[in-house]
């Protein structure tokens, strides 16, 4: 199929692409199979493969999120507003961890978050179906997957639980790959997987940015890893981050010479800074014609900073029992004194009692 070798061969310029298993795995398992009759990423219209195949096809074999249910199932697809809660994840982020998951044949994989079934499928063509174990939280999704999966000639075995909890009945494993974003990493999955064996995740701890991390279970029981790139997933439900509320709360206001914007649009490795800095804590932006808010929430406090061109200094509003807003300037600060660390030079130990980010080796920030 001449989208299947266009994708294929994107994806490869692009350099997501540099495996040649998975270029076997995406070129066997077409993901039109696993598509929904109506495709839509979210933006634009839906496109109906009854009344324009060719632009449903042309979608689906595009490299962008296939949108395939909102607010859990409570709204119809059809409706086009709602929550994401689940979909047919981006080819360029898919390969992307499949490849920093770096399988054998016959090594037994923990698919955490089963979804449509595409990344089981291709699982299943990399170890064999009979080492997959996919896990879903959510009953209807993991039937619409199992006929998907059974039209793909699939068979890994599909599980209806928490997949922060894994599936101990099939540990040890080798792999373990979510796809769903955590917030914290499960120590289950730690636990399933044997001394050496890999768990990749879409990591998102709610400040900023969300990102790529690769971690290695170790003999003494830890996992140890760094943040390889990007990715944007959708949240493990036992993991979702609040909403911003706060309704009838008032807090202390201030002026600062500080723009927003730069707390909000720091790099990735600010963002993991202020973040190991400040844990349970969300950041998000928002735009608001020429202004733009940057919030800060977290359990027990909250801030908001508000950006209006123009101004020489800008409002920020505080509650709660700790001074959000200052607490990441603070940290965004000494991340600039530590010279700007990227991205790449972070990473994450996962133990018992929780996960820590440090800077260049286990240990060393905070």
């Amino acid at each position: 199929m001449r989208r299947v070798e266009a994708l294929i061969e994107r994806l490869a310029v692009a350099g997501w692409l540099t495996q040649d298993p998975v270029r076997a795995a995406l070129h066997d398992v077409p993901r039109h199979v696993f598509a929904p009759p109506t495709a839509w990423t979210g933006d634009g219209d839906p496109v109906s493969e009854k009344v324009d195949p060719e632009g449903w096809f042309d979608l689906v074999y595009g490299d962008d999120a296939i949108i395939t249910q909102l607010d859990d199932g409570a709204t119809d697809l059809a409706a086009g507003a709602g929550r994401f809660t689940s979909s047919l994840s981006a080819p360029s982020t898919v390969v992307s961890l499949l490849e920093l998951l770096d399988v054998e044949p016959g090594h037994r994989v923990l698919d955490v978050g089963t979804g449509t079934g595409w990344t089981a499928a291709l699982l299943a063509h990399l170890v064999g179906s009979q080492n997959v174990t996919t896990v879903e939280v959510d009953p209807a999704v993991s039937g619409r997957a199992a006929a998907n999966l059974k039209q793909a000639g699939c068979a890994p075995r599909l599980v209806v639980g928490d997949g922060a909890e894994g599936w101990a009945r099939g540990a040890p494993y080798d792999r373990v790959h979510a796809t769903c974003a955590v917030a914290r990493v499960p120590y289950a999955w730690v636990e399933q997987t044997r001394p050496g064996g890999v768990i990749v995740t879409p990591y998102d701890p709610g400040f900023g940015s969300s990102h790529e991390l690769r971690l290695v279970v170790m003999p003494d029981g830890t996992a140890v890893g760094r943040f390889t790139g990007y990715a944007s997933y959708m949240m493990m439900r036992a993991q979702r981050h609040p909403e911003w509320d706060t309704s009838g709360r008032r807090g202390e206001v201030s002026t600062t010479d500080i723009d927003p914007r730069t707390i909000g649009y720091a790099p990735a490795g600010a963002d993991l800074a202020m973040g190991a800095a400040l844990p349970g804590v969300c950041a998000r932006g928002e735009r608001d014609a020429d202004a733009y808010v940057l919030r800060l929430w977290g359990p027990d406090a909250w801030a908001s900073a508000r950006y209006e061109p123009g101004r020489e200094s800008f409002e920020v509003e505080q509650g709660g029992d700790r001074a959000l807003w200052d607490l990441a300037v603070t940290a965004y600060f000494g991340w600039i004194t530590r010279r700007s660390p990227g991205r790449d030079r972070f990473g994450l130990t996962v133990t018992p009692t929780g996960d820590r980010v440090w800077l260049d080796r286990p240990g060393v920030i905070g």
